[in-house]
């Protein structure tokens, strides 16, 4: 069996939860793994037998044993990493987004830097391999409701983050709803042409503090003509709500809410169901899993990768055009133009 060897950068919630389901896909070899904290987690580390840790993700790009790097650091660190990463030959996975700037050279050059060394560059879009909407993609690819003409996009946190968190990540706009930007591009099979956005604090008004909201609604045009509309919350009471519907010319695809049991029960006075998954971990387990095993599949059968680095600039796109129309209350235009010459 052909295997790839792997260096893992960046161990904190979401780092740690890629662990374990990296050590699941038989096709990957973990060598070394780096966090800026990694005594804090060095003796569960040992227990899983990963012995060799660090705390400079230096080490790992040097490591001629490794040809694969997994990035789960904070957004403000990933073009930086990524950068110095392809310049070190090695092919790469990095959640998204690619950056925070809103100056977009700087994600370009990260690029530049990945074509310049002929690695391979997977965007952590995961959302595109969840079997649900995967499932609804393939199916509008095939024609089975004619024309995509509205995309509808629901998501919902079950709760706030704090504060210096969203300031490292990127905020509403450029954490979370980048995932809503490129599902929709997805399902459509188009470029957003143009973004109008509302929003506030209706939840937590010490927001406005960091410069960031807890509520958005997003009405969205492709280049092809077609339509988006995206609601999302920082606070579901329920759960994690997670939904999207495609409308088209000749019928509809929904996915509705993940729960721990399809059993509903019925009665002359309610009816009752299970609320949905309560965090994205348990929600998209399987989708974390097989956009992994996507990007194993990509290296050892040099195959395309199933969220590239032009996917992400689309998105960071989509959310700097959504940024200016909270600022502004106009629509703003986005670029659907893109080349690394």
């Amino acid at each position: 069996m052909k295997r790839i060897n792997v260096g893992i950068i960046g161990l904190g919630r979401a780092g740690q939860m890629h662990l374990h389901n990296l050590m699941t896909i038989p096709e990957i070899h973990i060598v070394q793994v780096a966090d800026v904290f990694i005594e804090k987690i060095s003796t569960e580390l040992n227990d899983l037998g990963i012995t060799n840790q660090t705390r400079d993700y230096h080490d790992i790009l040097n490591n001629p044993d490794i040809d694969t790097v997994f990035v789960f650091t904070s957004t403000d660190t990933h073009e930086e990493i990524v950068t110095a990463a392809a310049n070190a030959g090695k092919n790469i996975f990095c959640e998204k987004p690619l950056s925070m700037n809103t100056v977009e050279e700087a994600s370009v050059n990260v690029l530049r830097a990945v074509k310049k060394n002929h690695v391979k560059l997977q965007m952590g879009f995961n959302r595109r391999m969840d079997p649900q909407f995967r499932n609804i993609f393939e199916n509008v690819r095939q024609g089975e409701i004619g024309t995509p003409q509205v995309v509808k996009i629901t998501s919902r946190d079950p709760d706030l983050l704090p504060h210096d968190l969203i300031q490292r990540i990127g905020g509403l706009l450029f954490d979370f709803t980048m995932h809503d930007f490129d599902m929709a591009r997805y399902m459509m099979n188009s470029n957003i042409a143009e973004v109008y956005a509302k929003g506030g604090t209706l939840i937590d008004p010490t927001l406005k503090d960091i410069n960031d909201i807890d509520t958005l609604a997003l009405v969205l045009q492709f280049e092809n003509g077609a339509y988006g509309v995206i609601d999302n919350s920082r606070r579901a009471v329920y759960g994690y709500d997670q939904r999207v519907e495609v409308f088209g010319s000749e019928g509809m695809l929904k996915a509705e809410n993940v729960s721990e049991s399809t059993v509903e029960l019925y009665t002359d006075k309610s009816k009752i169901m299970k609320k949905p998954l309560p965090m994205f971990v348990q929600r998209y387990r399987n989708a974390y899993i097989n956009e992994m095993k996507a990007f194993v599949n990509s290296i050892l059968n040099d195959e395309p990768v199933v969220a590239s680095g032009q996917d992400v600039i689309m998105a960071q796109r989509a959310a700097i055009a959504a940024q200016k129309s909270l600022e502004t209350g106009l629509p703003q235009k986005v670029d659907t133009n893109f080349s690394l010459d």
